[in-house]
């Protein structure tokens, strides 16, 4: 059932080698991670080629029914070397798949905040129901900060407010960010009666005139196909997001060389 991920070239997945002495999995090293690789001057064809190829790692693993959990930057590795002066890209895998689980169809992981907060869902966040889409969501994170060297999310501790929590300022950036009126209700729906339905619904409402939420989709500066794009993988409503194999189908890789 599952051969075709060992045999995936964009996933990262144990090697031949072993350490019998030691209880540990060995892997393939590869030079870099997308985290720290895009604060070179990485050509534009070159980050497409990064994020195509690891959605397709991603698309093997959804097909397989099985949830990443931890898609981010620094889960995306890159073999890359300097060839006559110009960035060469070899090889681009997904890592860190030991963390990932296998959910059935009509199953879902329940209870837990899986992935780090930085690229977490707004699912995630609530201990909801996550299944692959909750994988899209942070992917979609991981192609603005591949193409702004921003991540979004990101909060600096130090500056938040007395009285106010971390991941309230996460979700009022998720809501602020990727939300509409629609998509508001569908997550509220999704969460049933979570506490944390309450939650997006009081930030919902403080959005006004002084306070706007800013969504990506008007944000300045950025190719229209990509925002369109990030808005498909990323509306807050679970229900309505891309999935892998029709992210990789839209337009703005239809240039990427297969």
């Amino acid at each position: 059932m599952f051969d075709d991920l060992r045999s995936s070239p964009y996933l990262l997945r144990v090697s031949d080698d072993a350490c019998p002495d030691e209880s540990v999995f060995v892997y393939k090293y590869l030079r870099d991670h997308l985290l720290s690789f895009v604060q070179n001057e990485v050509p534009l064809p070159i980050t497409k080629r990064i994020l195509r190829d690891a959605l397709r790692g991603i698309a093997t693993l959804h097909g397989k029914g099985i949830v990443h959990t931890d898609i981010k930057a620094n889960n995306i590795l890159i073999e890359w070397k300097d060839q006559d002066g110009e960035m060469a890209v070899e090889q681009v895998q997904v890592a860190d798949i030991e963390d990932a689980a296998y959910v059935p169809k009509g199953s879902v992981i329940r209870g837990r905040q899986v992935g780090n907060w930085m690229w977490r869902s707004p699912e995630a966040h609530a201990s909801a129901d996550v299944h692959t889409p909750s994988d899209m969501f942070s992917f979609g994170l991981v192609c603005i900060y591949a193409m702004t060297k921003r991540v979004v999310l990101a909060v600096d501790e130090e500056e938040i407010p007395e009285g106010i929590e971390l991941l309230d300022i996460v979700l009022e950036r998720q809501l602020s960010y990727f939300s509409d009126l629609e998509g508001i209700d569908g997550l509220i729906q999704y969460l049933g009666n979570s506490p944390w339905a309450q939650l997006i619904a009081m930030v919902a409402a403080d959005f006004n005139a002084d306070n706007p939420r800013r969504p990506f989709a008007l944000w300045q500066d950025i190719d229209p196909e990509f925002k369109d794009l990030v808005v498909r993988m990323m509306n807050v409503d679970p229900t309505r997001r891309l999935t892998a194999n029709e992210a990789l189908a839209h337009k703005w890789f239809s240039d990427v060389p297969r």
